[in-house]
């Protein structure tokens, strides 16, 4: 994750206790501008939060965002970051460790290309709270493209009526492999179609070591994928101060 990270951002910035990933082009994507705090067993909120403010904020963003890598120290920081006006957004990385509980036909699926999946993607996340904003949408889209060229990416798509209905990445490199941007239009939804998608990416990565995919703590799609045969492995926690309102 983290090497896909960095390889699509413009800059790599080291601090005491960590490194900014900072790419001015997209300033409004979080994924492409947050702090790594991998080193953090003398830090506190409020020592992040400062270099958060040092880095960030010079580099012009209307968010902070620092990720701790580390769960107990994010345990163990996340009373003080609250108090800071951050929120605490923790993610669930799954690895694909079993058999899914049922057989899913994937005869409707397509390996399809980013200029066939961008319509979908686009309208996916304007559907979302940040979506209201056309150059959130635009860098959004810019993101997924640029993160594709750095690493290789692969899209499963259902279709219908010539359009993508539902659809995931499936991303690699050296002997792992990672499912993302799971998504089904709402007028498709109930259909199996997730199911499909995800299971064509699995099949596509039959020949990794490793697979997993990353979903929120607190939603409920980790039970769906649960079902799918990935377990928890790990967590990743994030915390998020937004400028803008």
């Amino acid at each position: 994750m983290r090497t896909v990270d960095e390889r699509a951002a413009e800059s790599v910035v080291p601090f005491r206790w960590g490194r900014a990933l900072i790419t001015r082009r997209l300033n409004r994507v979080h994924d492409l501008n947050f702090l790594i705090a991998d080193r953090v067993e003398d830090a506190g909120a409020a020592d992040l939060d400062a270099e958060a403010e040092r880095i960030q904020g010079g580099a012009g963003l209307s968010h902070r965002r620092v990720n701790v890598d580390d769960r107990e120290a994010a345990e163990r920081l996340s009373l003080d970051f609250r108090q800071l006006a951050y929120k605490s957004e923790r993610f669930v990385i799954m690895a694909h460790r079993r058999r899914p509980d049922q057989e899913v036909d994937t005869a409707a699926v397509r390996e399809v290309d980013w200029a066939l999946m961008r319509p979908a993607r686009e309208r996916e996340i304007e559907s979302q709270p940040w979506g209201v904003d056309p150059v959130t949408v635009q860098q959004i889209l810019a993101k997924h493209q640029l993160t594709a060229q750095g690493t290789r990416t692969r899209y499963f798509a259902a279709l219908a009526d010539g359009g993508v209905a539902s659809s995931c990445e499936l991303r690699s490199e050296g002997d792992t492999a990672q499912v993302e941007t799971v998504e089904t239009l709402p007028e498709f939804r109930r259909r199996g179609l997730s199911r499909a998608v995800i299971g064509a990416a699995l099949r596509a990565a039959a020949g990794f070591e490793f697979v997993f995919l990353v979903t929120d703590a607190d939603d409920w799609p980790q039970q769906f994928y649960r079902r799918l045969g990935f377990e928890p492995v790990g967590i990743e926690s994030r915390f998020l101060q937004r400028l803008d309102g």
